[in-house]
């Protein structure tokens, strides 16, 4: 898991709380050290070797926590404070990576030998298991090291879909974002295409992030309809049989300001990604790995499907996206910290 950006005051005094050994890492977006140090701590918090696998570490925005910044006094940035207790210990100012790695073993020394300290703890949040939820079996082998699902972070204010409608329509809090959430439980996600085979959204993330992959999960109309529901749904039995498909092709962008249109996004044979999908896939998770380098720094993905038979509804039980959470995009310009 990648370095959090805390929320509000709440939620770092949840973090301060739950961890008897924490750093905050104080930063801004348009801090060039902040930005030059901030690899170096990603890499040592993500060490293979669980190198400091007892202290937490967040990051807290200049910005947009504007009291934080405040209440610990930090007038410059980067800035690390070190937290045991609830109390600061130490500071360290500046991107000096040799005394931040030295304070970070003096902590960890001290941690390590503490029977107390039980390690990372989060905001205190109970968070399940994602593969416990058995719309998500199976997901964690296409889920590589220091990679996370980015699905908790799509701003779902601004989610727009295009020619999609919940297929299970009788069944309570249908809704095609339900496509994408993580908290639905329920088996009756599946999205179906209404007057043609195409599908299209757009996804706006709350954090810029890097997207590494797109895992999707189908269900054929034949499988829905042979198991019977007991709920009202889009399609009827024969219509499920003899007139679905799952998507034959699928195209990604990056950072469009808002939805597309149809026209534009079929037309267009220059996407940044762009994917044939085997129909003969046997896997409960289809991954469609994006060209990395295209996909460092998404606000917002558009996405785009499409069956093979244009006159066929085209039906999608899943989609995750997969990467890593970067800042908050509400982090803006500099500013200049006074005194209340």
């Amino acid at each position: 898991m990648s370095i959090k950006f805390v929320q509000s005051t709440k939620d770092f005094n949840d973090f301060v709380k739950h961890n008897k050994y924490l750093v905050a890492n104080f930063t801004a977006s348009w801090c060039g050290p902040c930005q030059a140090i901030k690899p170096v701590l990603d890499q040592l918090y993500t060490d293979t070797n669980a190198r400091y696998e007892k202290i937490e570490v967040i990051r807290v925005d200049l910005d947009t926590q504007r009291d934080l910044a405040l209440k610990y006094k930090v007038a410059s940035v980067p800035a690390f404070v070190f937290i045991e207790n609830g109390q600061e210990v130490k500071r360290v100012n500046g991107a000096n990576v040799p005394e931040l790695i030295k304070s970070l073993d003096e902590m960890n020394q001290k941690a390590a030998s503490d029977p107390s300290s039980k390690g990372r703890a989060g905001n205190g949040a109970v968070v399940e298991k994602l593969s416990d939820n058995v719309s998500f079996k199976g997901i964690d082998e296409f889920i590589p090291k220091g990679f996370e699902v980015l699905n908790g972070s799509i701003d779902y204010g601004g989610f727009e879909a295009l020619n999609g409608v919940p297929l299970f329509k009788g069944t309570e809090g249908a809704d095609v974002k339900n496509l994408f959430k993580l908290d639905y439980k329920k088996d009756t996600s599946t999205v179906v295409s209404d007057a043609d085979s195409q599908l299209l959204f757009y996804i706006p993330l709350l954090n810029i992030s890097k997207v590494y992959s797109v895992l999707l999960k189908f269900r054929t109309g034949e499988s829905i309809a042979e198991a019977g529901s007991e709920t009202e749904l889009e399609l009827d039995s024969d219509d499920l049989k003899d007139e679905s498909q799952i998507p034959s092709l699928i195209k990604v962008w990056a950072n469009h300001q808002g939805i597309i249109s149809f026209d534009d996004a079929a037309s267009d044979g220059n996407a940044p990604h762009i994917e044939k999908i085997s129909q003969d896939a046997n896997s409960v998770w289809y991954e469609i790995k994006l060209k990395f380098v295209r996909f460092q720094n998404v606000q917002s993905l558009t996405v785009f499907f499409d069956g093979e038979d244009e006159d066929y509804h085209t039906l999608l039980d899943k989609i995750v996206l997969v990467g890593v959470n970067g800042e908050t995009k509400e982090q803006g310009k500099i500013s200049k910290l006074e005194d209340d």
